[in-house]
């Protein structure tokens, strides 16, 4: 499924926090033009974008700026000192970040960097896009889906993906087997039981349920 959404604003809904650096910039308009009140400051860290409502945070980053040398040398590849510094500092403070990597072209070299980040800083959520626009496309979007009733919708469309999937895998493997037609239907009958109790929320289950929910959870197996 493909979910399609705008981010229509409420009046009461706070301002966006915009760092200094970021002013007048295509991100800002491109926010504006949705609708986002922006408020600019500079007491927060560089390329920064901060959504109300303890909504995500997310520094932007210009690609080629985030090592110390460009274009990037696999034998002395390294973090530019202060951009490690700033990101370290912004995933102590905020939880719910996301790093934005602006680039017009995604190669080699930008490949390389956005790996180098991932391995100094695993726990960073890393967003690549093309330009201002893009960014602030890409920030709305998780804006909108960390609210409540997104997240509950793009939870029912996956459940919904996922057991059509099961449904009709589980169709061909029991169409396969070489027994008769009655013996197909109770064999899809007990691992369509299965499947129902394994995807139930655990608290929705009874003892027996809970303990084959853990078993599958555990060992990393979906049917």
């Amino acid at each position: 499924y493909t979910i399609k959404f705008e981010v229509i604003m409420s009046s009461g809904l706070g301002p966006v926090i915009v760092h200094c650096s970021l002013a007048d910039s295509d991100i800002c308009h491109r926010l504006q033009q949705k609708g986002f009140r922006i408020r600019y400051g500079s007491g927060t860290a560089e390329g920064s974008v901060i959504f109300p409502n303890g909504g995500p945070v997310f520094l932007v980053q210009q690609l080629h700026k985030a090592v110390a040398v460009w274009p990037p040398d696999p034998d002395t590849l390294a973090l530019n000192p202060d951009v490690s510094t700033k990101l370290s500092k912004a995933m102590g403070v905020h939880s719910n970040l996301y790093l934005v990597t602006i680039s017009p072209l995604l190669g080699l070299n930008e490949l390389t960097v956005i790996s180098l980040l991932q391995d100094r800083l695993d726990d960073l959520r890393i967003l690549p896009v093309k330009g201002g626009r893009e960014c602030a496309d890409a920030m709305c979007n998780v804006f909108k889906v960390h609210e409540p009733e997104t997240r509950e919708l793009i939870e029912q469309r996956f459940q919904s993906t996922v057991t059509g999937i099961r449904d009709s895998v589980f169709s061909d493997v029991v169409n396969m087997l070489p027994v008769d037609e009655s013996v197909k239907g109770e064999i899809g009958e007990a691992f369509s039981c299965v499947a129902d109790l394994i995807t139930s929320p655990a608290e929705n289950l009874p003892e027996d349920g809970e303990r084959l929910h853990a078993f599958f959870s555990e060992d990393k197996v979906s049917v």
